[in-house]
């Protein structure tokens, strides 16, 4: 049951700090709190060279007792131009490609990914036993350069869960959010204009979600080759909330089915790329989000310090802002950028009980 998925990442700890309870307020998002996890039993390491010396395990890890997990399958992949306010391939976008994308600001905005779109994914809260993995199928409806192509089928596979890349032109700052449960987290309110982070998204609810890096293949006709080894990664299995009904009643009113949000991004400062010249790893990274974006300056709308109740006393100060600017800039990798949106997703939790599991 372990391997089901393949491949499984890394995270960078073994002990960490797991979301456990939320407080919402009519104005604003929900403040998490937290509760230590005991880490998971070693396992020995290799380091996969497809991976930009990431460390990968090379043994079945074992995983605590009562480790839970959430798996997710879906299809039907719908390739998306733009991420909010981002536009890549929408028109007038980065890269724009107007004969496949009539528009860019909705997520209906997008186009098929191939009738034999898969994901297949599991996460465990904080990757504290490296079960966490997934692998996702689509067929590119659009052509730049030779990593992407139209009618191409292209594998994905996480192969690691850090933030940044140790090839990063420009490490960028962790949000606490995703730091406390090394960037693999459960029931997490993201995006929105509350501003809890990005705010130029649609407010989800993830029933589960990921940060980290993937290998990218081209697997058309067997092909089986590597295009990319080492580009930033984000999925979401979540549902778009209505949000004045979460304002206004705090009750979790979900606008859509669940789906399977995946961005994959490389945008590599230093290199030419078609009609945009060579960019700084300023202007390579001020996309995810833009600049503009108050998420990036701005802490939830709470006031603050936040009195926390018994049995966990104790005060919660202004924190950071919990939008960050995403590290793709990565000029060792080509360029590179899908938004995908699996539409057909069904989600189960599992407790894993030493060789045991049930399902929840």
């Amino acid at each position: 049951m372990i391997n089901e998925n393949g491949r499984k990442a890394t995270s960078k700890k073994n002990s960490l700090i797991l979301t456990t309870a939320v407080l919402a307020s009519v104005l604003i998002l929900s403040i998490a709190f937290f509760t230590p996890w005991q880490s998971g039993s070693a396992s020995s390491s290799m380091t996969d060279n497809n991976t930009s010396g990431h460390t990968m395990t090379s043994s079945i890890p074992q995983p605590n007792d009562n480790t839970t997990i959430v798996k997710a399958q879906a299809s039907k992949a719908l390739f998306e131009p733009a991420a909010g306010k981002s536009n890549v391939f929408g028109p007038g976008g980065l890269f724009a490609m107007n004969k496949t994308f009539s528009c860019a600001d909705a997520l209906t905005c997008g186009v098929s990914a191939g009738e034999d779109s898969k994901f297949t994914g599991t996460f465990e809260e904080g990757n504290a036993n490296n079960l966490t993995g997934y692998t996702a199928t689509y067929t590119s409806p659009v052509t730049y350069g030779p990593q992407q192509m139209a009618g191409h089928t292209y594998k994905i596979e996480l192969t690691d869960t850090t933030w940044n890349s140790t090839d990063a032109a420009m490490p960028t700052r962790q949000a606490e959010f995703a730091k406390m449960v090394d960037n693999v987290g459960f029931n997490q309110i993201q995006h929105g204009s509350s501003y809890v982070d990005r705010s130029d998204v649609p407010q989800l609810y993830d029933h589960a979600f990921l940060y980290g890096h993937v290998k990218v293949t081209d697997i058309t006709d067997g092909n089986n080759t590597v295009v990319a080894k080492d580009v930033f990664t984000h999925v979401m299995v979540a549902h778009v909330m209505d949000e004045s009904s979460f304002y206004r009643s705090l009750h979790n009113k979900a606008a859509s089915p669940t789906l399977v949000l995946l961005f994959a991004i490389n945008i590599p400062s230093g290199v030419e790329l078609p009609d945009k010249g060579s960019l700084t790893p300023e202007q390579a990274q001020s996309f995810t989000p833009l600049p503009s974006d108050p998420s990036l300056n701005n802490a939830p709308q709470i006031n603050y310090p936040v009195q926390i109740p018994t049995p966990r006393n104790g005060t919660i100060s202004t924190p950071e802002s919990q939008s960050t600017t995403w590290p793709v800039d990565n000029p060792n990798q080509p360029l590179f950028f899908t938004f995908l949106m699996y539409q057909d997703t069904q989600v189960t939790m599992k407790s894993m009980q030493a060789n045991n599991s049930t399902e929840q």
